[in-house]
């Protein structure tokens, strides 16, 4: 399998592709297609054995999927903005007891995941506000789908089950190892950049990420003296801006 990625600089179109397609530098062949310039982006092609498989067919029907896309998107970023709040400003919340959401997340993740793989598990990390369900399995990696749309799709199923109360837990959902392979490539991806902001003394825009993975980039830096991040942009176009810190 193989997909093009494009990014400011070859590295960045790299990183962008390991994103996309949920593998380690190790794992891939890369070719670049065009260094990139001044008015033009890099471009590379990332080659890798067959490794996800087609998405479980009729989990969810297009018309679902698209509504659930759409409330996903409202929440993800009501969620950023909280997030980003926490960074900066250091606000506590109040704790929430996720014993019935995690419960209510456990039995549906069981009842799916029997349909691929019997002998899967399914464990859960708590921290605070937080649920994180990782499934792992020698099958499992059917749920994570085509660029990880499947999971995607399931993670906004399963945000889907917290009442008002429960509005302020995060739920996290890792198959098979693709949410911290993808993870790792983002923190990678976060402070080659930051070491580049720094070394040119110019702001470095990332291409456009989801509120999630943003997050991430955000945490990754927070504790850097020589750096400070800013979200960016509105819907799909919404990005983070690593900025240098002169002193």
């Amino acid at each position: 399998m193989q997909i093009e990625a494009t990014g400011k600089t070859v590295e960045i179109a790299i990183q962008n592709g390991l994103l996309e397609c949920g593998m380690k530098r190790e794992e891939v062949d890369v070719k670049i297609v065009d260094e990139g310039g001044l008015f033009k982006k890099a471009k590379v092609i990332l080659t890798w054995g067959e490794k996800i498989e087609q998405p479980v067919e009729d989990i969810l029907t297009e018309q679902n999927q698209e509504e659930n896309d759409q409330q996903d998107n409202i929440q993800q970023e009501e969620i950023e903005n909280t997030i980003e709040q926490e960074i900066k400003q250091e606000k506590k919340k109040r704790i929430v007891d996720t014993t019935r959401l995690e419960n209510k997340c456990k039995e549906f993740l069981s009842g799916l995941v029997k349909f691929v793989d019997e002998n899967a598990s399914i464990d859960v990390e708590r921290n605070k506000n937080e649920l994180s369900f990782i499934i792992k399995g020698e099958n499992v990696n059917k749920l994570i789908g085509y660029h990880g749309e499947t999971i995607k799709a399931l993670q906004i199923l399963l945000s889907g089950l917290k009442t008002k109360g429960e509005s302020v837990v995060r739920i996290y959902l890792d198959i098979d190892g693709y949410k911290m392979n993808r993870n790792q490539a983002i923190i990678d991806l976060a402070n080659k950049v930051a070491d580049q902001a720094v070394k040119i003394e110019r702001n470095i825009h990332l291409d456009p990420m989801n509120a999630y993975d943003r997050r991430i980039v955000h945490t990754t830096l927070q504790e850097r003296e020589d750096v400070t991040t800013e979200s960016t942009g509105e819907g799909e176009k919404r990005h983070v801006v690593i900025k240098p810190i002169f002193k």
